[in-house]
């Protein structure tokens, strides 16, 4: 009589198995089913390619364990699951982005900056939310200062215009942060600045760049004789 010896995939199958006995061919009384075949001794191997189907697994026998990584590919999967990957979260993707479009002058160095900034009309209207807004720039002292001794700090500062008025309000809680710089006493070297900030809208909102300054003796050193070179304000929603 000769011997069956049977090795096949680690998967539960409901198959019925029939064995052929003797030289005759003849097929044996019993039938062999699962439950005669020991846990773990059927192999992949075993299995023929193709001869298995999804109903011939129990629903939850196989869990991620099972399946081999970069085992199945984007074709083997029902067209249904091809557009069940994750959503795509918040970040890189969201990013809006506007960009100075030509060099400005800064018209004022100090006093109340509601009247003397100088709109950089750099701006981004974002929905409501909360956002990490980046603010960088550079600055350039066009002309030599009337008194070097007094230094002159520039400064970009961020603009949300809650009120929607087109027109800052400081006492309104529409500034942000203000990055500046100490400005050299020489004509042609710029000196670059960057600020960082989290800002929540609970409405539409226009958010740009002012630039303005201050003089270390509270006057008016190098009103007109500075400008913004370069200027961006990034805004990368986080909710």
């Amino acid at each position: 009589m000769s011997v069956w010896k049977s090795r096949t995939a680690a998967v539960a199958v409901g198959a019925t198995i029939v064995v052929g006995l003797g030289a005759s061919g003849s097929v044996a009384a019993g039938l062999i089913t699962s439950k005669d075949i020991k846990n773990e001794t059927i192999k992949s191997k075993d299995v023929k390619d193709g001869t298995l189907k999804g109903n011939d697994v129990k629903d939850g026998g196989l869990t991620g364990a099972d399946i081999a990584d970069g085992s199945i590919a984007l074709a083997d999967l029902a067209p249904g699951a091809r557009g069940a990957a994750p959503a795509q979260g918040v970040g890189v993707n969201g990013l809006e982005a506007a960009t100075l479009a030509a060099p400005v002058t800064v018209a004022h160095i100090g006093g109340p900056i509601n009247d003397n900034n100088t709109n950089l009309n750099t701006s981004l209207t974002l929905p409501a939310g909360t956002y990490l807004v980046t603010v960088d720039g550079s600055f350039e002292r066009s002309a030599s200062p009337d008194n070097p001794a007094v230094d002159v700090f520039p400064q970009l500062s961020l603009w949300l215009d809650k009120n929607g008025d087109n027109a800052f309000k400081w006492q309104d809680g529409e500034g942000d942060i203000s990055p500046n710089t100490l400005l050299p006493t020489v004509t042609g070297r710029h000196r670059s600045v960057s600020g960082t900030t989290v800002i929540t809208l609970t409405a539409p909102t226009k958010v740009g760049l002012l630039a303005f300054g201050y003089d270390s003796a509270q006057g008016t050193e190098g009103s007109g004789d500075i400008k913004v070179t370069a200027a961006t304000i990034t805004a990368t929603p986080l909710s």
